[in-house]
Parts: C-alpha cells; sequence; structure tokens
C-alpha cells in the first residue's frame, strides 16, 4: 500500500518541493511524502491488524498430535469452549470478541480513516 501510495503522489508535488528548496529529505518526508502515502498507510495498518487479531486468536489454542497447547486469551477461551461444547462460554467469547472488533472500529479506524480523507487526499 505504502508504494502505490508514493505512486499516487503527482511528480509535480516533487518538482514543486525542489522548486521551494525543500531539498533536505528529512523535510520532504514530513510534508510531502507522508501526507501523501497516509491514506494507503491507515488501509495497510489496518489490513495488517485484521490479519494479526485472526493469527492470534487462533493460536492461542492448538490441537497437536493428541496433545493441546493454550495460553490465556481470547482466542483460547473460544476455541476451548467449542472444542468442549460449551455453547454459552463460546457465544460469550464471540460476543465479547465482537464488541472489541466493534469498538476499536468505531473510535480507531473510523477517526484515522475520516482524517485520511478530509485531510491527506490528493484529489
Amino acid at each position: 500500500n505504502c508504494i502505490a501510495g508514493t505512486q499516487a503522489i503527482p511528480p509535480e508535488f516533487f518538482e514543486a518541493d525542489a522548486v521551494f528548496g525543500r531539498n533536505n529529505m528529512w523535510i520532504r518526508w514530513r510534508t510531502l511524502i507522508l501526507p501523501g502515502i497516509f491514506p494507503y498507510l491507515i488501509t495497510g495498518i489496518i489490513t495488517a491488524v485484521g490479519g494479526a487479531w485472526n493469527s492470534a486468536i487462533i493460536a492461542e489454542y492448538v490441537r497437536f498430535q493428541g496433545g493441546t497447547l493454550k495460553t490465556l486469551g481470547l482466542g483460547a477461551i473460544i476455541s476451548s469452549a467449542a472444542a468442549s461444547g460449551d455453547i454459552a462460554m463460546l457465544l460469550a467469547g464471540t460476543l465479547s470478541m465482537s464488541l472489541l472488533v466493534l469498538l476499536t472500529n468505531r473510535f480507531v479506524w473510523a477517526p484515522l480513516t475520516q482524517l485520511a480523507k478530509e485531510k491527506y487526499s490528493i484529489n
């Protein structure tokens, strides 16, 4: 995503940046490149966090060669409840996970996405 974001910055912006004497790479990164890739960066982070969340949930409870390896966490609770047929615990764990995802989307990702659209959109 960041490579696509960098490629989406019009070349004229880099030329204008050079015309105004911003040859310092740190200033160029801070004032042109980072704002230009911000929407792409947010999209990439959301995707990566989603994948990491899924991997963490799955990795907390593993059955291997007749044994069970588990850690303390929401994924272990959900997987353990599913394996033992504890529907009440499975429902509670799934609802808790859903609530965490909804709250994260509402209070973290939605504001950052809105900021990317309003402040850092090149269009």
